[in-house]
């Protein structure tokens, strides 16, 4: 069996937004091996930059459902994989039918290449977002996990999330951003494991197929 990690490596300074009120990622060494004997680590970070993390309703929804609310069972989940092609920013439903494709089971995870621009100076504000063909047709399939390798699936620009506020509403969750799935069989199971923070929308998240 092939395991395989679909998660941002997060380290310390990472600001994917680089706006007022974001907070860059801080992991500092805390203690010493030489002078106490113990090493550990400080971390602080916003739950939606620097790292991979699983989103709920919560997020952009008055009394959505946090992370604390969700069963163990809806971690783990058979998910498939397609490309989304790219027409310059906007980016269009899979060419490819999703054969046996179960509606509020199953996972979808989408795939561009924009994992190729993580960590640079672009990757948010330059990000591809959904065209209006992908937003219907994703809205039609009703995945219960939604993951891709861009960080905005609306336009970064926009003032509003129409798309995720819809989809939110339909109960599903959002898995991003991811890296390698290109490397990816068209079917795997996916567990995506975010930490059990209380009355927290989203949490940092190892993602792993096989």
């Amino acid at each position: 069996m092939t395991v395989y990690d679909l998660s941002v490596p997060t380290f310390d300074g990472v600001d994917w937004y680089r706006e007022a009120g974001c907070i860059p990622v801080r992991l500092r060494d805390v203690g010493s091996l030489a002078d106490e004997g113990w090493l550990s680590h400080e971390l602080a970070l916003m739950v939606l930059n620097g790292c991979t993390y699983l989103e709920a309703a919560g997020h952009v929804i008055e009394g959505g459902m946090t992370l604390d609310d969700l069963a163990p069972e809806r971690l783990i989940t058979r998910a498939f994989v397609a490309e989304t092609p790219l027409d310059g920013r906007l980016l269009h439903a899979p060419e490819r039918d999703l054969d046996g494709f179960r509606a509020g089971e199953d996972a979808i995870l989408l795939h561009c290449g924009w994992d190729a621009h993580l960590h640079a100076p672009d990757y948010y504000h330059a990000s591809p977002y959904f065209a209006e063909d992908l937003r219907e047709w994703l809205l039609r399939h009703r995945p219960a996990i939604l993951g891709s390798d861009v960080l905005s699936f609306d336009d970064p620009a926009g003032e509003s999330m129409p798309f995720v506020n819809a989809f939110f509403r339909q109960g599903g969750l959002i898995l991003c951003p991811l890296v390698g799935l290109s490397r990816l069989p068209a079917t795997v199971m996916l567990c995506a494991a975010p930490l059990k923070l209380t009355g927290a929308n989203a949490a940092p998240c190892r993602a792993l197929a096989w």
